[in-house]
């Protein structure tokens, strides 16, 4: 996922600030990319603060390094033209998904559904389509007991029996405070698992077990979020395959 893909995936979330910010990267990407910070902020008519805090939601330490990495995006975008058809694109990006899985893992993550109290899933923004498909999916299992909590609802108290597996391609901002409360002293843990596309996701220490499934290489892609949306639904399909296959054994 590029800079751009990063900040389509998550404009629902922007402030009205925010969104000033994301709209004039939007109209100007190569003007973003190679101005001062004081020249943007004059141009764009936000304080530098907002820009800092705008670079940060995305998950970069500052402005700094969103801009240098949207200026690298930018390099590759260019001297790598889309050439292939999405459908073309999204096909392979689906193989390319089911062969990189590792099944044994996935078993073992069945089993551990299984083995669970309760199994709770999660996914926010475009995330929450992935989670939602494989709550139905579960939902299909006697053997398994699934929710799916809204993200301002989260449960309380945890067991740790429990499993809770999030869906986050991004920065999993809306996960933060979770997260933090297990960090405290006392607090029962239930087993964490990520599923992202990220291989550099800022929440991924927090996990006690993380699957990072491919996406469209940036040269390939044109500024959509699709590409992660189909990895996912493909390891959940991966899911299903390897929980039918036992079902039959």
């Amino acid at each position: 996922m590029n800079t751009l893909e990063l900040m389509d995936a998550s404009v629902s979330s922007f402030s009205k600030t925010d969104r000033q910010i994301y709209e004039s990267i939007r109209k100007f990407p190569e003007e973003f990319a190679t101005r001062s910070i004081t020249e943007v902020s004059d141009n764009t008519r936000v304080t530098k603060p907002a820009l800092t805090r705008f670079a940060k939601k995305l998950g970069f330490n500052g402005f700094a390094e969103l801009q240098y990495q949207l200026a690298q995006d930018l390099k590759e975008m260019k001297e790598n033209p889309v050439g292939d058809s999405n459908s073309e694109k999204y096909a392979s990006l689906l193989i390319q998904t089911e062969k990189s899985v590792d099944k044994e893992a996935v078993r073992r993550l069945i089993r551990r559904m299984k083995s669970s109290r309760k199994v709770i899933l999660m996914g926010a923004n475009l995330s929450r389509l992935p989670a939602e498909e494989l709550l139905v999916a579960l939902s299909l299992n006697d053997e398994i007991c699934s929710m799916m909590p809204q993200t301002d609802l989260m449960p309380f108290h945890y067991s740790e029996n429990d499993l809770v597996i999030i869906y986050s391609a991004i920065s999993g901002n809306s996960y933060q405070e979770f997260l933090r409360n297990f960090r405290k002293e006392n607090v029962i843990n239930p087993y964490l698992v990520l599923i992202t596309t990220n291989s550099k996701h800022p929440l991924r220490h927090n996990f006690d077990e993380v699957f990072c499934l491919p996406t469209l290489p940036l040269a390939g892609t044109t500024n959509t979020v699709l590409s992660d949306t189909f990895s996912f639904l493909m390891f959940n399909d991966v899911i299903a395959q390897e929980m039918n296959k036992e079902k039959h054994n």
